[in-house]
């Protein structure tokens, strides 16, 4: 596949990085000769300087040639400009654009991105995408990923195991005897840094990063017997008040009215803003940093702190010094990896990366075949991929346990009609069958033959 990536900021890197390393043929584009020459000399792409919405540059990096066109940089409007010439120019099969801009994607404007208005086949937006799950996450105490499939029938959720989880010690085999209508399996587990695909003999240890998939029905029940729990009222903290920020406070005023919503914003007219757009929470002016506003706050008694600022050093800082402070649980927005090494050495519950949620939604539109989800995980080392199973698939028809998928793939839920099961080797699929799987990025490649009789995954 021929992409070409316009933007090589943090989103335009890592989508870079690993669509190449995918063995696809990417050109990417930016005003930045710094930013170029500090990308080609880490991964395999051809690069070129330029506006990407010049015809001039667009033609030089032989869009005549490509596939795809993806326009990530930081204006909204830079990137609609550049699919809509793209589009009319030189006839762009494909073209995803990144908006930021809340109003742009708001449905009362829903004929902006159709074939009536801008020439943009796809909308990707990572900011509406945290927003969306961080609020979600208020509700669940300490789960870092709570992400929905299959029109929300099935969800995936990530979390790290206390002390005090019940099931410590527990192979998963054994997990699955004891609760055998729980419809619930564990797809993936990070121990010590290394992420795999557990085996049923696999026992469940303190500090273990689980990630597994349920049936949306059960969660209140999945997460009593990890010693998690369903939260109706929370003292939840924001610390920034951007688009991210503000987005989750709007969502958490309509769907968690009982939980007491405080964001703290350094800037004056920012903060002005924040309070005037905001209906029920408050806003405090002054520097997360600082103790008297960590007083102030009450940062102690926070159940949830987000920070989500644009400074990933700032939001690490704030994160830290909130659990230390006595906050339950703290998430941090990091755009870049710089941290990444020692995040693992600090008390953060989770790290919020627009970047992920990114290649994640871009994903979703390159993969061939039915794949209607896919959901990045683990700065790409693994997949959950949801996909409609069709008439000619080798997953047809026989037992799972002979259909000989790769080693390092797992289907954690199948959904059949209304009804969603939790597969076991015994299991046969049917055509039409919606498969939430997860798997290993180097199995890739390796699951093409299972998606259909005609068609490939990548």
């Amino acid at each position: 596949m021929n992409i070409i990536i316009c933007g090589a900021g943090e989103v335009g890197y890592s989508l870079a990085k690993y669509l190449s390393s995918d063995n696809m043929k990417v050109t990417l584009i930016d005003e930045s000769i710094e930013k170029l020459e500090k990308i080609s000399s880490s991964i395999d792409v051809r690069t070129l300087v330029g506006k990407s919405y010049n015809p001039k540059v667009l033609s030089q990096a032989n869009i005549e040639e490509a596939d795809l066109l993806i326009s990530v940089t930081e204006s909204d409007q830079t990137n609609i400009l550049t699919c809509e010439i793209s589009k009319i120019l030189f006839k762009m099969p494909t073209t995803i654009a990144r908006i930021k801009e809340k109003e742009f994607l708001n449905e009362k404007w829903s004929e902006l991105f159709s074939e009536k208005g801008f020439r943009v086949d796809y909308i990707i937006s990572p900011e509406e995408e945290i927003a969306s799950m961080l609020a979600r996450l208020v509700a669940v105490s300490g789960a870092h990923d709570l992400i929905s499939f299959a029109d929300d029938k099935v969800r995936l959720i990530g979390f790290k195991l206390d002390a005090d989880c019940p099931v410590l010690e527990t192979p998963l085999k054994e997990l699955t005897e004891l609760f055998p209508n729980l419809n619930t399996k564990i797809v993936l587990m990070v121990r010590n840094e290394k992420t795999i695909i557990p085996n049923k003999m696999e026992e469940l240890h303190e500090g273990d990063d689980i990630y597994l998939l349920s049936d949306s029905n059960n969660i209140k029940r999945v997460l009593n017997i990890f010693g998690k729990k369903i939260i109706k009222s929370r003292r939840v903290i924001i610390i920034g008040a951007g688009i991210i920020a503000l987005s989750i406070a709007k969502i958490l005023e309509i769907n968690e009215p009982d939980s007491s919503i405080t964001i703290i914003e350094n800037n004056k007219e920012t903060a002005e803003r924040a309070a005037m757009e905001l209906e029920k929470a408050t806003v405090l002016l002054g520097d997360a940093v600082e103790s008297e506003i960590i007083q102030e706050a009450e940062i102690s008694k926070a159940d949830i702190v987000f920070s989500v600022t644009n400074s990933d050093e700032i939001n690490t800082l704030v994160s830290t010094l909130s659990k230390k402070a006595g906050a339950k649980n703290c998430y941090a927005l990091l755009k870049g990896d710089k941290y990444l090494p020692v995040i693992s050495l600090m008390d953060i519950d989770g790290i919020i990366s627009p970047k992920e949620l990114t290649v994640s939604k871009v994903l979703k539109y390159i993969r061939r075949g039915d794949v209607s989800d896919v959901y990045e995980l683990q700065a790409g080392k693994a997949e959950i991929i949801e996909f409609l199973v069709k008439e000619g698939s080798k997953l047809v028809g026989i037992p799972l346990k002979d259909s000989e998928l790769p080693n390092d793939t797992i289907i954690g839920a199948i959904v059949r009609k209304d009804e969603v099961l939790t597969p076991t080797g015994e299991t046969i699929i049917e055509a039409n069958d919606k498969v939430v799987m997860c798997l290993l990025h180097e199995a890739i490649h390796k699951l093409e033959d299972f998606m259909s009789n005609d068609t490939e995954l990548i």
